[in-house]
Order: structure tokens, then sequence, then C-alpha cells
């Protein structure tokens, strides 16, 4: 059992793995200059050794050693504060590799179906612990006609099946979308899209490869460029990750990598164990981005020389609402935590869910609020190389300006701040990812009903009418 460098991990990605970017085959991802960024921002998990880093990314295993916290099978409320501290501090590959939790969370419902399908989650797991490696969850189905059942689509691997069953294995064919830094992980865990009935035996299948597995492609996608500057694009230039379209041509799994092949029942099981773990991430995210928004807003409020006036703030204050209430919604979701049998303990699904919908549903109102306070600069700024030209820097410093102790170029980097979080690269991606990532808005109002506890909210009901029974 070993910890990577950011050397070695860089080192282990130049394994032959096939991916494509604007019609091109990268031979290479870590010398491409598109991933440049991504692979700076993913390399960071492995940096065990600056200050606070070793304590915060590390834990002890039962043996004895050292290993990253995200293989940590929380155990405590205290284990699930320290696995949040963690996942502020590590990038999103180090988020997607949350997918062994799912599993680890499943495992007791596979093993009463077939106890193989529990060992071989176990196995993995440790595989992928030991080795300091990291992982992308791959459930979304291309899909098709919305309309009509996978077993009914005019091409079958619109969903991801199971096309041959081996002594030694499955063959599948499919493809998974938005799978976020796929690239740039050592294994895939491909699970069911959704819930599957009779007839749907082959869309019900779960594994885990490594990226470099032949038949493996990826066809990757960005909201950044290399050549972005921090001064115009604060987020997207130094923090971004492709996003993969991965296609599994006839790839071949062996049966130690196989946790579901045809027992449809169980399909809906990893969806909704993914969906908590991803949500989880998203709602830690939702808080401290919510805390960002409130103080973009003051701040930009000091900066023109508004902070007092009354509907200023009342747009910082409702900003401040929701950034309490999605904070104290996690830390409530950690206090109300639930606990599988064999020990694993997790925040509460109900609290988790409630919190992602309500964040992702009023993402948009926040947004609102902070273009109204920022006004149309946020889209009309000109450029940093502006800043810099000789012909045209004193004009912005002269007509940027609002009083003496705000700097002219803090401003503009505020202003940039805004619409790279708001309105453009980041921006962009940021609108969509927050409603869909963890599944849309339907899911989390699913899940909620289901975890809420209808039988005592009718009781209430009762006790109030005056009904007996």
């Amino acid at each position: 059992m070993s910890l990577k460098t950011p050397e070695q991990y860089r080192e282990s990605l130049r394994d032959g793995r096939v991916n494509f970017m604007y019609g091109e085959r990268i031979e290479d991802v870590t010398t491409h200059q598109e991933f440049k960024v991504p692979l700076e921002t993913a390399s960071q998990d492995y940096d065990y050794e600056s200050p606070g880093m070793r304590d915060i990314r590390t834990y002890t295993t039962d043996d004895g050693t050292e290993a990253h916290r995200v293989f940590q099978i929380p155990r405590t409320e205290e284990d699930l504060h320290k696995r949040l501290e963690m996942m502020r501090n590590t990038s999103i590959l180090g988020g997607t590799t949350a997918v062994y939790m799912a599993l680890m969370n499943a495992r007791g419902q596979l093993g009463q179906v077939n106890s193989q399908y529990a060992d071989n989650v176990e196995s993995v797991y440790g595989l992928a612990r030991d080795n300091d490696l990291r992982a992308v969850e791959a459930i979304t189905d291309a899909k098709g006609d919305r309309g009509r059942r996978p077993v009914d689509q005019d091409d079958l691997d619109l969903y991801t099946r199971i096309v041959e069953r081996r002594d030694d294995g499955i063959v599948v064919r499919g493809a998974k979308l938005h799978i976020t830094a796929a690239c740039l992980a050592h294994d895939i865990v491909v699970m069911p899209t959704k819930a599957m009935g009779p007839g749907e035996e082959d869309f019900s299948v779960s594994f885990s490869i490594p990226v470099n597995t032949p038949g493996v492609k990826i066809i990757n996608q960005t909201y950044a460029h290399p050549d972005m500057s921090t001064f115009d694009y604060p987020l997207s230039a130094a923090h971004n990750m492709p996003e993969g379209f991965i296609i599994f041509d006839d790839v071949f799994v062996p049966w130690e990598r196989v946790f579901l092949a045809g027992e449809h029942e169980l399909a809906g099981v990893f969806a909704h164990a993914l969906g908590l773990w991803e949500r989880i991430g998203g709602l830690v995210a939702m808080v401290e981005r919510s805390k960002l928004l409130v103080g973009i807003a003051q701040l930009l409020a000091e900066y023109h020389g508004i902070s007092k006036a009354g509907h200023i703030v009342e747009k910082t204050t409702e900003l401040i609402f929701y950034a309490e209430l999605l904070r104290m919604t996690l830390d409530n979701s950690l206090r109300n935590y639930q606990t599988t049998e064999d020990g694993m303990v997790y925040p509460s699904p109900l609290e988790i869910n409630v919190g992602k919908y309500y964040g992702a549903s009023n993402w948009h109102g926040m947004v609102r609020h902070i273009h109204d306070i920022s006004g149309g600069i946020v889209v009309t700024l000109p450029s940093e190389a502006d800043l810099r030209n000789e012909e045209t820097e004193g004009y912005l410093r002269k007509y940027l300006y609002t009083k003496s102790e705000v700097d002219v170029e803090d401003r503009m980097r505020l202003i940039n701040l805004i619409r790279d979080l708001t309105a453009d690269a980041y921006g962009g991606w940021e609108l969509v990812t927050t409603i869909q990532a963890g599944g849309g808005l339907a899911a989390q109002r699913i899940v909620t009903y289901r975890s809420y506890d209808l039988e005592d909210a009718k009781q209430v009901a009762r006790d109030a009418a005056g009904i007996s029974s």
C-alpha cells in the first residue's frame, strides 16, 4: 500500500488510454496543452506534504498503513466531518472517487443476491485504496427516445448493455455521458442509469474497469482553454476539468470486476447509492459557493459605494438566508446520520436531498441578485490586455474609478470573478451542473418524498382533526 506523489500520478496516466478532443486523437494527456490545467488540478490531490494536507487527506487503515481519506469508510459522525473537510480540499476528480462509497453502501444488498458481487466490490475498492487510484462514476446513458424502455429503443446500444456472457466475463457495449474528469482517472465505475424491470436484464449491469481497457474511448469537451488569463477568468483558467463522452466498443469485463449482470431488481440500488454520495459532494460545494456569493455581493456594494442602500441590504440578506439554510441543512444531515448493517455511517438522505434541491432550485435567483447589484459591466468589462496596453490603460483607470480606497484593478478582478462564476465559461457549466449533477430536481423530489416520515405526519393530522384511527 502506498501513496502516490504528483509525479507518480502523472506517470500512471501514460498507459495507452484512448482520448479524443476537437477531432484530434490525444496520444498523451500528460503533455497535451489542453489538459495542462486539469492535470495540475488533479495532481494537487496527491500533495500530501504541504502543511496540514497529510492530516486532511489521509487516514490510518485497519492494518496500520496510510491511505487517502476518500477511501475511509465512515464509522462515526467525526469521520463524516473529517471527510467533508477532505472534500473541501480536493479536486472534482477526488470527489468522483467517492463512487467507492456508493459501492460499499450497496455491498450488503448485492451480497444477499450474489456473494461474489459483494466480494468483487471489496476487492476493487481495496485495489484502488492500496494503489491510491482515482475513479469516475459512469451512470448516465445516451437514452435515445426517453418515452421508450431500453429494450424498445431503435438501437439497443443507447443504453449500456451486456452483449455477450462468457465463462471468464461479460462483453458490454454502449456509451456513458457527462463523465467529468474521465480522461484523468484510473478506473471507470459503471452503474445502471436507473431502475430496471423484467426484460431489461442486459441493461442491468455494473462493473469497474481501467480507463485503458481495450474498446474504451473517451471524447472530451471543456468550457475552458489553456490560454485563458487568470485575471479575466479567475475560476476557469485555474481550475477546470474536461467532460468525457465514454464509448464502450465491445469491452470485455472479467467476472472479478462485475458487480451486477442481469439482476434487474438491484439496478435501482446503485442509482440510489450513487445519487446520495454525489449529492453530498454537491451540497458541500453549494455551501462553499453560497458563502462566496455573499462575499461578492457585499464587497462589490462597498466598491460601488452602495452598501447601505436598502435594496442592496435586502439582496445581500437573501443571499445570507440562502447560504445559512444550506449550511444548516448540511450540518443537520451529519448529526442525523444513518448506519448500514455493517457499520458504515452516511449523512441523512432526507436532509441531503432537501439541501441539494433547495440549493439547485434557488441558484438562479441568487445569481439574479448578484447581477442586479453588479450591472451590465459584468459582460462588457474590457480585458486585462486593455488594462496593460499603454494606450488604453489610462482611460480604464479614469472611467472605472469609484473612490480612492478602491483600486481599479481590484474592482476589475471582482467583476471578472462574477462574470466567470455566473455569466461566462465556468458559469455556463455551473448553470447546468447545479441542476443536473447528482440527478435532476425530480430525483431529489422522489428521494425526499420516499425518505420523509409520512406516517408520522398523517398521525399528526389525525390528532389535530380528532380522528381516532
